[in-house]
């Protein structure tokens, strides 16, 4: 099976802005086009791109992310895909290599880009990037118990842990290449929900590190980043660069 990675796109005004915001929060930028206007960047587990809303070939707004995922042969993918039924999918060439168009259960085309050795137009920032505590856990407003689930099954993705009709994670890798959510459409999320397409995505991240170091260094750099305690576990809530509210969930210690 090829191996899949999660890799949210963040559409932005300003792409250094969002790069320092996202090296607070523990991610280190990876590839970056030589042009600008673009940089991927891992975590412990997953990835999260940037890419400048000006130059988006899909009419992305600025402070929209979207569901996109990485892999190490878009080929097998594909043939897995259309086993599964997953309707419109399209295997492509583009200057910065090959990649998989696919549409997902609420009409979104999903991009897979296929990992590639050849950095035409691109530069390779660092290749010995230090562990992160961090996890890239983007989350999908739509119903957890409906066809989603079924859509990421089709791309690699297992479920972890227990689900209610409220949310249910999914794991690559047992979460070492990411994490997706399936976030129930509450009342208060319907601002959200009603953006075009791919804005349905909220940019989040869970972490084994102390949540109040996290505050701490968010506070240092001007960004206030109050915690919640809930029944389900503490997460911290901060507005990004590009105006959104971006949540780190604490990881429980392991018993």
């Amino acid at each position: 099976m090829s191996a899949i990675v999660v890799q949210p796109i963040r559409f932005t005004d300003d792409v250094k802005a969002m790069q320092a915001f996202l090296e607070l929060l523990g991610l280190r930028p990876r590839i970056e086009a030589e042009a600008g206007g673009w940089v991927d960047m891992v975590s412990g587990g997953g990835m999260a791109a940037l890419h400048s809303a000006a130059t988006s070939a899909k009419g992305a707004g600025p402070g929209e992310t979207h569901l996109s995922f990485e892999t190490d042969d878009v080929d097998t993918l594909a043939d897995r895909l259309k086993t599964a039924g997953v309707e419109a999918v399209t295997v492509y060439d583009e200057a910065y290599g090959r990649a998989l168009d696919c549409r997902d259960p609420v009409g979104d085309t999903i991009t897979v880009n296929e990992q590639s050795e050849d950095l035409y137009g691109y530069r390779r920032l660092d290749d010995e990037v230090e562990p992160s505590a961090l996890r890239v856990s983007p989350v999908r407003f739509t119903d957890p118990q409906g066809p989603y689930c079924g859509f990421l099954e089709a791309l690699g993705l297992a479920r972890r842990g227990g689900s209610d009709e409220h949310y249910v994670t999914y794991a690559a890798a047992d979460g070492e290449h990411g994490l997706v959510g399936l976030h129930y459409v509450y009342a208060e999320d319907l601002p959200i929900v009603e953006k075009a397409g791919a804005a349905t995505v909220q940019l989040t991240f869970e972490t084994t590190e102390a949540l109040t170091d996290v505050a701490r260094r968010l506070a240092e750099s001007g960004f206030e980043a109050p915690i919640t305690r809930e029944e389900f576990g503490a997460f911290l809530t901060v507005t990004d660069p590009d105006d959104q509210q971006v949540q780190i969930h604490q990881v429980p210690p392991a018993p």
